[in-house]
């Protein structure tokens, strides 16, 4: 059994609650260990995992799909439901009367209603639980996050030694997604240039890059589960990356965004709340006359999902705790002349913060 699955198991028993329901999505992925959640995939047809605190997990599925199950979880009992049968009142009976069952919070409202219309057990929402325990990230999905970081600082190098006058803005996104590719992870990435990257997440379209004007890139790549988050925006002209023949404009909206990101990574650690980190870059941005073109929050938990909690925004009081992964990503837009972002991958420690993307830039 996983530290994940005796994790959630001390969890329940905490709370009071004899096991959880999980049907497919990301939440399953992580308590089963599957790195691709589509292996568990949401259909009309119900698959449901019962973790119960004390006994053996069970998973339930269509017959035909037995022995996949198996071979993706093969630590629960696999027990299967022919396509005539009722599966609701199948995974109904498996809970006893008078106990209490956390529900996975993604279990679509349909599901959820036929499970408790022939359950005898009660039902709790499981998303504080699932929040708790996914913000702790294990050393185990630190080193998944790592491999993801290094290779998207190589694919970073590869495909910015690449650019060239009049390239295409999909034309690059297509490079950085071979480049991931043949390292073995499933890309995306947000490629913009001159006004369009003034525009916080625009998709890359048919633009071409000239001479002189701002690139940014956010871009990552999923393998073993996990993704990098991360973006950088430079100027660039026909000798390659130009930061110092950049305009005075640039230059001084770049070296604040940078600051605001400073700023907000020193005063972060354990027990900080999200909004305080939030208002400490957002600070430095309004002295400097662009607050009303910050307007994004300061950034979001990173892990199984791109964006999932905790969120760095404005007046939350959710406090960082160790474990917690999380981008730190200031930026300033000026419509019709550039956007500049900075985004870096940050893991909270029992005593402050480590900079998992640090790399100098």
């Amino acid at each position: 059994m996983s530290p994940v699955v005796e994790r959630m198991r001390e969890g329940l028993a905490a709370r009071g609650w004899d096991g959880v329901l999980a049907t497919p999505g990301v939440n399953l992925a992580w308590l089963t260990g599957v790195a691709n959640h589509a292996t568990l995939e949401r259909s009309e047809r119900l698959v449901c995992l019962g973790l119960p605190v004390q006994g053996e997990p069970w998973i339930l599925c269509p017959a035909f799909e037995g022995e996949r199950m198996g071979g993706a979880v093969p630590w629960a009992r696999v027990e299967t439901w022919e396509e005539a049968e009722d599966p609701f009142a199948l995974a109904a009976r498996r809970l006893a009367a008078g106990e209490t069952w956390a529900l996975e919070p993604t279990t679509t409202y349909h599901d959820a209603c036929r499970l408790a219309d022939g359950a005898a057990a009660g039902f709790a929402d499981g998303a504080a639980l699932f929040e708790t325990l996914r913000r702790a990230k294990t050393p185990a999905e630190i080193e998944a996050l790592g491999r993801a970081i290094d290779a998207a600082w190589e694919v970073f190098d590869e495909v910015v030694a690449s650019l060239a006058a009049g390239d295409k803005e999909l034309e690059v996104a297509d490079r950085i997604a071979d480049a991931f590719g043949r390292r073995g992870f499933e890309p995306w990435s947000l490629v913009q240039f001159g006004p369009s990257s003034a525009v916080p997440h625009g998709e890359p379209g048919g633009r071409r890059l000239e001479g002189g004007e701002a690139v940014l890139l956010d871009w990552g790549g999923w393998k073993d589960g996990f993704s990098a988050d991360l973006t950088r925006t430079f100027w660039w002209d026909e000798e390659a990356l130009a930061a110092q023949d950049s305009p005075a404009e640039f230059r001084e909206i770049l070296e604040t965004v940078r600051s605001a990101q400073r700023t907000a990574l020193s005063r972060m650690g354990p027990g900080v709340r999200c909004g305080d980190a939030d208002e400490a870059a957002r600070a430095v941005i309004r002295e400097a006359g662009y607050g009303e073109r910050f307007t994004h929050r300061l950034g979001h938990g990173l892990g199984r999902e791109i964006h999932e909690p905790p969120y760095l925004v404005s007046g939350s009081e959710v406090e960082l705790s160790p474990g917690d992964v999380v981008t730190v990503e200031p930026g300033i837009y000026l419509p019709g002349k550039f956007g500049v972002r900075w985004e870096d991958d940050v893991r909270v420690t029992d005593d402050g913060i480590e900079i998992l993307s640090d790399r100098g830039r």
